[in-house]
């Protein structure tokens, strides 16, 4: 609910920053193809390819100095905003100030989430997808043997999930009584706070490298696959072989990404679910979202 309010309060904005996301990944995508274009192109002496090259990278340059711009204006103004509502509306009510420090934390993690995690989320899929359609171009066969990574890494991922959720719960638990244990200042109750907090950092860090470890192997007995297959194919050029392995790295680094943010989006419903009961309390007063703005 607050992710969405939020989002309508400021949609034209965050909008702009997601148009100018995916036209840089976009451009990145296309890196690998026009690169194969130029190789296979200079070895004839022709620059036309080096030309489309050259000027898909000037593309994306413009476009991602531009975002890195807007970005941080638009969002450190978002966060702003929303973090001012909440200690100010909290304040108010009456809640206690431990309470507020907590509030006001989690309204930036809603924040994180337009900033960092959904494009991240734009990039892997412009990676996984975008790379998985340019290699069926090349070779349908080669796409078949990318598509089939899809169930070890569903099944793989479907059980990370559910253990994420578990851990992150935990943590969360800690990081909201911190407030009270560091006012309260006991040293055995501090230091076993972050004993715990560290206990439980190291269990989602190991549950976060098993999945990756588990996702490489199978990302190895791909790339054996691939380029068997890409050394095969007939009149195969110097330009092609590099753009198809080219995708297919594309394609394997964005399931790097996978665990991170399935970590992310367990920590972000755990606190969903916490903060769910002062939802409306955040927007009781101004329930027009013109007004957060």
């Amino acid at each position: 609910m607050i992710l969405k309010r939020l989002f309508f309060a400021h949609r034209r904005s965050i909008l702009l920053t997601y148009f100018l996301t995916i036209s840089g990944n976009i451009f990145e995508l296309l890196y690998p193809f026009a690169t194969g274009i130029a190789i296979d192109g200079l070895i004839k002496k022709n620059y036309e390819g080096l030309t489309l090259f050259t000027c898909i990278w000037l593309a994306h340059l413009i476009t991602g100095v531009s975002r890195h711009i807007y970005d941080t204006r638009t969002f450190m103004n978002i966060y702003s905003n929303l973090a001012t509502s909440v200690v100010l509306e909290q304040n108010k009510q009456g809640v206690s100030t431990s309470r507020i420090i907590a509030r006001s934390a989690l309204s930036r993690e809603f924040v994180d989430f337009f900033e960092r995690d959904l494009p991240q989320i734009f990039k892997a899929l412009f990676g996984f997808f975008g790379a998985l359609v340019m290699l069926f171009i090349y070779d349908i066969q080669i796409g078949c043997y990318c598509l089939t990574l899809f169930i070890p890494l569903s099944i793989i991922n479907y059980k990370y999930v559910k253990t994420s959720i578990i851990l992150n719960r935990e943590l969360n638990d800690l990081l909201e009584r911190e407030v009270d244990i560091l006012s309260n200042c006991q040293s055995e109750e501090v230091r076993g706070h972050y004993q715990s907090l560290v206990k439980w950092q190291i269990y989602l860090s190991n549950a976060e490298a098993a999945n990756y470890g588990l996702m490489e192997l199978f990302s190895i007995a791909l790339s054996v696959f691939v380029i068997i297959r890409t050394m095969q194919l007939p009149e195969i050029q110097v330009g092609k072989i590099y753009a198809i392995l080219q995708y297919l790295w594309n394609f394997l680094a964005s399931l790097q990404n996978v665990p991170a943010l399935v970590q992310q989006f367990s920590r972000l419903k755990d606190i969903g679910d916490r903060i769910q009961l002062t939802s409306k309390e955040l927007f009781t007063e101004t329930d027009n979202v013109k007004d957060l703005e």
